[in-house]
């Protein structure tokens, strides 16, 4: 079993893959009553790690504060972090994105509106699974 202390309230798990229940025990609250309204558990599911993202593309838009990513979808993956930054090994700014909301396409794409014009910026893509998370996609700038 393993245990982890949140306030004055724990949750034990099993530290096995098999898990199959979560033990909450409440230790106190402030208010008059508890409500519970997500629990969100988080493992891996065993299996292989998504392939990594291919043919990672980037462009500004004619405002400079815009660009488009795009990349070679993964089959399997569930979803995509799209990493970037002001340099290449500093890509500290993250959008993640849900396979489901980008189409079936071979090629994925998502606007970025959140960039600095005159700035020069860097981007790699990564995907996710059940089973984690793929290596970084080479980093390329976003011309």
């Amino acid at each position: 079993m393993r245990r982890a202390a949140i306030g004055r309230t724990r949750i034990w798990s099993s530290l096995h893959q098999s898990a199959r229940f979560i033990r909450y025990v409440h230790g106190h609250v402030a208010a008059a009553n508890l409500a519970v309204s997500d629990i969100r558990v988080f493992g891996n599911a065993g299996g292989p790690l998504p392939s990594i993202p291919a043919n990672v593309s980037a462009s500004r838009h004619s405002d400079p504060r815009d660009a488009t990513i795009r990349w070679a979808r993964v089959p399997g993956a569930v979803g995509y972090n799209i990493r970037f930054g002001i340099h290449p090994d500093r890509l500290t700014l993250t959008h993640q994105l849900w396979a489901d909301e980008l189409g079936n396409h071979a090629t994925l794409e998502k606007e970025l509106r959140s960039l600095n014009a005159g700035v020069p910026y860097w981007v790699a893509v990564e995907a996710f699974d059940e089973s984690g998370v793929s290596k970084l996609s080479p980093v390329v700038p976003i011309r």
